[in-house]
This record gives C-alpha cells, structure tokens and sequence, in this order.
C-alpha cells in the first residue's frame, strides 16, 4: 500500500456542509474509502441553495481544476454527474457516478444520460436498483454492485424480553407514499386485538406527518404515537426499545434504516420482490408477499407476540448485517472497484 500511487480524487457530494462534516451517511463512507489511500478534496453541490450561490460555487470549482487538475471525481448522485462537461477544468478527467435509486428508476434522458455514457465506472447500492434502472433505460453500461454498510454496534438488543413495540423510521412526504406507513396502519387495529398491549412508534418528519396524524385520530387508531424527527442517537435508543422494526417499502433501493435496525439486533419487516429478498435472504428478516391487512398482522403478530421467535429473528438479522453490510465491507468493496482506475 506504502508504494501505491496518491491520486488527486475529488468527491462531488450534495452535502452542506457543517462541523460534522455535513454529507449524507454513504457520502461519509465514500470519502473514507477514498482518503485511506488518495488526496481528497470535496466539492458540495446542494441543490437547496440559491442558484446564483451554485453558480459561484461551479466557477469556483472549474478554476481549481483549472489550476489543480485531479486525477479522478467521484459523483455521488447522477444529477451531480451532469455538471462534468459544463467545468472546463475537468476536461478528459475520467469519473465514476453512484446509483441509489428511485432518482434512477425513471427514464433517464439528457445530459443525465450523457454523464453515465460516458462514466469511466457507475456503481450502485443494489443488483435490485440497477434492474429497475435497467428496465426504463436499456442503454444502461455495465454497473458494478457495491452493498452500503453501517457503523457496527457492539451490543445487541434484547427483543425477546422487551414489550410489543413496533416502530417505523423515515420520512414521510406527500408525493413518497411507498414506504409503508398507510398498510401498516391498515393491520395495526388488528394487531392490537391480537396483542392489546402493543404499541407503534412512529419517528421521522414530512409533509405527510400531518395527513398520517389525522388519519389515527379519525380513524381512532390506538396505540400509535408520533414521535418527529430525532437525532441519530435518539433514533439508536428506539432500536433499543424496539421489539419489531416496520420496513415494507416500495421505494428502497437499499434501505439503510432496516440495516440499522437490524444491525442492533431487531427484527424486521419487509415486503418481498423488493431489495429487502437481496440484502436478507433465507428468513434473516420477515418478508411479507403483499401489503394486505391481515397478511403484515400475521406477520408482526408472530415477533411481537412471541419473544423466541422474537429472539431468533433478531439475531439472524444481526449476524447478516455483520458478515455482509458493515461499513468496512462497503468501504473494501468501493476500493475493490475503483481500484483499476485508481491504481
């Protein structure tokens, strides 16, 4: 390693910026994986800001690369990746972009689908989000799958002997309704008359928030409690709290928060045919077939009226998160693939 090359790397994040570094979860992992072994400067391109602000920032990045050429950039998101040709300092300076998901899983058109023709390397969070890109943009060139991971938890929760409590962690927006807050809602009545003493926690914020409260007030839903936006470390204490973790979406093409959640030993819900049947297969986590009612109360039922079941589940779920989706996995697969470009 001592003999290798340090390339000039520039990693292009929609990241803010603040003391903590300000870019998102994966965003922390990649930068880590690239300054292990290269000389990493950070570019932030929210797209939040004011667009005369975004302008200022381009011109300043295209005099860097002017002055300070790099050997590669890394664009962490395909509409990042379409600034590339608009910065004459980045002229002939190959790039890799990294796919997520939904923002890929339409037909992709433009200068976004000039920046992954002409991409040096694309990789992507899941084979389940390169095949539902691959269905709408058949041009689509060879991606490489490279799982994400989280930080490891050195204790696991105890959910055989905690109480019958659900929870759910993400955002909720109006025009996202894929997450599976309503079909959940839909089965909770009914798990309360299995499981009187169970309980639904309900975390993350959203225009939607408003629309889903009124929704269990009207329909007198009980044992249902909104609890806003937390911080990591209060989200890290509901998994401590957590018999059950509610994961049936649609719209994943990863799905970090049920790998945390199963990273600290929680059982987890999720719906088959989606990226839940990749990352835990061969009962590691619940995989319902449908959305129904009474399909997800049979199955969370089972876990939270059943502390064995509980038990097993939840350590099936930890030990997959930690052979297979730790943060140092995700960083040893990232430099695996770029390793040829970078070498």
């Amino acid at each position: 390693m001592s003999a290798r090359l340090r390339r000039k790397v520039v990693l292009v994040t929609s990241g803010l910026g603040t003391a903590h570094g300000g870019i998102g979860v994966v965003s922390q992992s990649i930068l880590k994986a690239l300054a292990s072994e290269h000389e990493v400067a950070l570019w932030r391109h929210p797209a939040a800001l004011p667009r005369l602000l975004r302008r200022g920032m381009f011109a300043a990045h295209a005099l860097w690369g002017s002055l300070r050429k790099p050997d590669f950039v890394f664009y962490e998101h395909v509409h990042l990746a379409a600034i590339h040709p608009l910065l004459p300092g980045l002229r002939g300076v190959p790039y890799g972009v990294f796919l997520h998901g939904i923002e890929v899983w339409e037909p992709l058109v433009a200068r976004r689908r000039e920046a992954l023709l002409r991409a040096s390397i694309l990789l992507s969070n899941s084979a389940a989000t390169v095949a539902a890109a691959r269905s709408v943009n058949p041009w689509l060139p060879e991606v490489q799958v490279t799982w994400l991971g989280v930080p490891r938890r050195e204790t696991a929760v105890h959910v055989g002997e905690l109480p019958p409590v659900g929870l759910i962690v993400g955002r909720m927006a109006s025009v996202e309704r894929l997450k599976g807050h309503d079909p959940v809602l839909d089965a909770w009545p009914e798990v309360r008359k299995s499981i009187p003493a169970a309980r639904l926690l309900i975390a993350g914020g959203g225009n939607d928030q408003a629309r889903l409260r009124r929704r269990v007030a009207q329909e007198q839903i009980a044992g249902v409690e909104f609890l806003g936006r937390l911080s990591d470390a209060e989200r890290d204490q509901l998994y401590a709290r957590s018999r059950l973790f509610f994961f049936p979406s649609k719209q994943e093409g990863f799905g970090l928060a049920g790998v945390e959640a199963a990273a600290a030993g929680v059982p987890v819900l999720g719906l088959a045919g989606t990226v839940m049947s990749e990352l835990f297969p061969n009962g590691s986590a619940i995989l319902v077939n449908d959305l129904l009612a009474s399909t997800i109360t049979q199955a969370a039922a089972r876990v939270l009226g059943d502390s064995q079941c509980a038990t097993a589940l939840g350590l099936a779920a930890r030990k997959r998160v930690e052979e297979n989706f730790l943060e140092e996995h995700f960083i040893a697969r990232f430099q695996a693939a770029l390793e040829p470009l970078l070498r």
